[in-house]
């Protein structure tokens, strides 16, 4: 229990608000990497936005259970964690934004998505209380996240800022 507790607060310390308001539309820098993903071979959707259990978190994400006292992102590419409900109106809206940015940004952005009804444990120790909330992650950068519906410009601008 007091090692839940403590990766909670870490989480919490480590995963703060992008550095933009959560206002419609908001433009970030737009720069671009070339980075290629390994295996890109198949288009359906479930392979441009993978699947994310607790589990795979820690092997793929950040293996919070191990690197307790920082943030150490395990992934080449940037990625994009959508956290989301099937009830939820509002992860309805944002799921085929994702989608698509994920197809446009394949080789250059790493997409998941946590069903936050099937994976508790994760979304409760990374501090999950409202949906959809996207976590952006990159090496050697702080995570960042938004909260809430937003459109397709202002997801644009977040991976855009990740393949800098």
């Amino acid at each position: 229990m007091k090692k839940t507790a403590i990766l909670a607060i870490i989480a919490l310390m480590l995963f703060t608000a992008c550095g933009n308001s959560d206002e419609k539309g908001k433009n970030v820098n737009n720069q671009e990497q070339t980075t290629e993903l390994n295996n890109s071979e198949s288009t359906s959707k479930d392979e441009i936005v993978k699947s994310l259990t607790y589990k795979k978190f820690i092997k793929e994400v950040w293996d919070f259970e191990r690197y307790t006292d920082s943030f150490a992102y395990k992934g080449d590419l940037p990625c994009v964690i959508d956290f989301y409900a099937t009830w939820c109106g509002p992860c309805k809206k944002v799921a085929p934004i994702i989608e698509k940015l994920a197809q446009e940004y394949k080789g250059k952005v790493v997409v998941y998505k946590v069903d936050v009804d099937e994976e508790q444990k994760l979304g409760a120790i990374l501090k999950i209380k409202n949906i959809p909330t996207v976590y952006f992650l990159q090496n050697g950068e702080r995570p960042c996240y938004s909260v809430g519906a937003k459109d397709e410009a202002y997801f644009r601008a977040k991976f855009n800022n990740l393949v800098k």
